[in-house]
């Protein structure tokens, strides 16, 4: 084997595992709530938005935090970040969803549209209050959602796009949620009106 053959297998080898080491994690706490397949499609979004727009964005997924404000959670986790950074908190026991990020990015998304309840707006809170069956599946999308939002948003700050955006992919979704919201505000509606309205004439 020659030694130009040598130094190239060196230097490929050297670029994998240089290339392992440089995909970063984005996922800073899981307390078993998403799976695998979503933790990875997180860290190829943050990573991306990492290399294309130099911020960090970062999700905190936590179960029980024994009740804890989330602001005095949030500011204990900050503290190992990198800089500038976006970090996104859930706390299940506690039903708690929060943002922040350094002063730098405020402006770079839309907080409030993000945390919204509505579903015409919010990518997180409808999903999580949506009344799924499957609770579990529910909070994923959730939390996958808003932070592809997030990630979407910054990027277009910036005048980048991500190949890896889920935006389209998850249309479907919010239809749905909308269509449940709105199917059960219409029922409450015809319901209150027919109480009052035609059954009170019988």
């Amino acid at each position: 084997m020659s030694f130009k053959s040598i130094k190239r297998g060196f230097l490929a080898s050297f670029i994998f595992v240089f290339s392992l080491y440089a995909s970063l994690n984005f996922v800073i706490l899981n307390e078993d709530i998403l799976p695998q397949k979503t933790v990875d499609k997180i860290n190829e979004i943050g990573n991306e938005l990492k290399e294309k727009t130099g911020v960090n964005l970062y999700l905190a997924g936590v179960k029980k935090s024994n009740n804890a404000k989330i602001k005095e959670y949030e500011a204990n986790l900050v503290k190992s970040l990198q800089k500038p950074y976006i970090l996104l908190t859930i706390l299940l026991d506690s039903k708690k969803v929060d943002i922040v990020s350094t002063k730098d990015m405020e402006k770079r998304f839309n907080k409030e549209q993000v945390l919204s309840p509505w579903p015409w707006s919010g990518t997180i809170i409808p999903l999580l209050t949506s009344h799924s069956k499957n609770q579990k599946a529910a909070i994923e999308a959730a939390l996958l959602n808003g932070y592809a939002d997030i990630a979407d948003q910054v990027a277009s700050s910036y005048k980048v796009k991500l190949k890896s955006s889920i935006g389209n992919a998850n249309k479907d979704t919010y239809l749905i949620v909308k269509l449940i919201f709105y199917g059960t505000f219409l029922l409450i509606l015809l319901n209150f009106l027919y109480h009052k309205f035609i059954k009170t004439k019988k």
